[in-house]
């Protein structure tokens, strides 16, 4: 079997997109890579592949700290460059896998109202939320803002601006940074 050769450039780094659901990460993680010509990987995806199942049967079956578990697993074994990477929205409840996020490249949070939230949740029921049971998307979002804000290195309104327009404003920031 031929020898492995390990690249002699240096990688650039990922981007990764944190926000509540809805807020649009898979959707820009997608538009936003291809026109970087960097891959997208969907930790939601991941998750689906690994279990064999749709996102909303795992958050049905696992208790909401198994589901945390099994994501932050699934998040923390990721190993990749030149790439955007769309995280659940509930990825920030787990320090050890925002650390290891932040050091594969920059964070950028998607923010958008809850208004916007729950149209875009309503549109597409079988995403799947890890949420407490009685607990409302107003209440998630209140409790998750803080923790996105506190983990990203720069932020883009998705209710205000199309997906052009945010990919642009991401490529922008990214240029000036040094990213792409």
């Amino acid at each position: 079997m031929p020898e492995l050769i390990q690249p002699s450039h240096e990688f650039k780094k990922a981007i990764i997109l944190v926000g509540m659901a809805g807020a649009g990460k898979s959707t820009l993680g997608k538009e936003l890579a291809q026109h970087i010509g960097w891959g997208h990987v969907d930790t939601d995806r991941i998750l689906e592949a690994w279990w064999g199942m749709k996102m909303q049967e795992i958050t049905t079956i696992l208790s909401r700290q198994a589901f945390l578990d099994a994501e932050a697993k699934v998040v923390q074994d990721l190993h990749i460059n030149r790439c955007v990477i769309s995280t659940g929205g509930s990825v920030i409840y787990r320090s050890p896998s925002i650390a290891h996020l932040r050091s594969l490249g920059p964070c950028i949070y998607l923010e958008a109202g809850l208004e916007t939230i729950a149209h875009r949740i309503a549109r597409a029921p079988e995403r799947g939320l890890s949420m407490a049971p009685e607990q409302t998307i107003e209440e998630l979002l209140l409790e998750r803002k803080t923790m996105y804000e506190a983990c990203a290195n720069f932020t883009v309104r998705t209710d205000i601006h199309d997906v052009k327009t945010c990919v642009e404003i991401i490529t922008s920031w990214l240029q000036d940074h040094g990213v792409v």
